[in-house]
């Protein structure tokens, strides 16, 4: 019986790096831990919080928040024994048009270094201009700094993931391939402040 432990461990541990990138529903335990970390600040997207464990990070609970009473109001936590243990940036799309829905989320390595990404899906409706009135998605590409955090694409790669709005994070996925490493790759300093965009995309 004592020969047979190690063999177990071994599978055990291969399961658990086999659903690494893999996100699954919260249990219970995992909702008050989200409950705690959120404290009162906002109710979380409960049919888009998943448990995931990411490279460089561990296990932790990626938690959106809609609270229409802040702005922009879309708060993407990154949750871990029950503290935040980072917030991604806004996307230029939260801080531009009024936000509909949280729709997806996915946990891919786009570069190649080895490190999940974060790749989310969100739908806007501008109040006002020529697109006033006319939902549309947008999609928003986190990169992994060794799993100890997370930051923006670059302008210009974000401009051209989705100047034709995507209709599904597979789509994203599709574009990211025809986009070459290099400019997939974060620099060795945090990069500034995404700019604010102020004109709705292509239909």
């Amino acid at each position: 019986m004592k020969a047979s432990v190690p063999w177990l461990l071994g599978v055990c541990l291969l399961g658990s790096a086999a659903e690494a990138g893999k996100p699954r529903k919260p249990n219970a335990r995992e909702q008050a831990e989200v409950k705690q970390a959120l404290s009162g600040t906002g109710e979380p997207v409960s049919k888009k919080t998943f448990q995931v464990g990411l490279k460089g990070a561990g296990s932790l609970l990626f938690v959106p928040v809609l609270d229409f009473t802040v702005q922009p109001p879309l708060r993407l936590h990154l949750v871990q024994d029950g503290k935040i243990l980072h917030t991604l940036s806004p996307s230029a799309a939260d801080k531009a048009w009024p936000i509909l829905q949280f729709e997806d989320v996915s946990f891919k390595d786009v570069n190649g270094d080895g490190f999940e990404d974060i790749l989310t899906l969100a739908r806007y409706m501008p109040g006002v201009g020529p697109k006033a009135g006319k939902p549309f998605r947008q999609a928003a590409v986190y990169l992994s700094r060794g799993g100890k955090s997370f930051e923006p694409v670059s302008k210009d790669v974000s401009d051209a993931l989705n100047q034709s709005p995507p209709s599904k994070l597979a789509e994203v996925l599709k574009r990211l391939k025809k986009i070459s490493k290099a400019r997939l790759n974060l620099p060795k300093t945090a990069p500034p402040a995404p700019t604010q965009v102020s004109a709705s995309p292509s239909p």
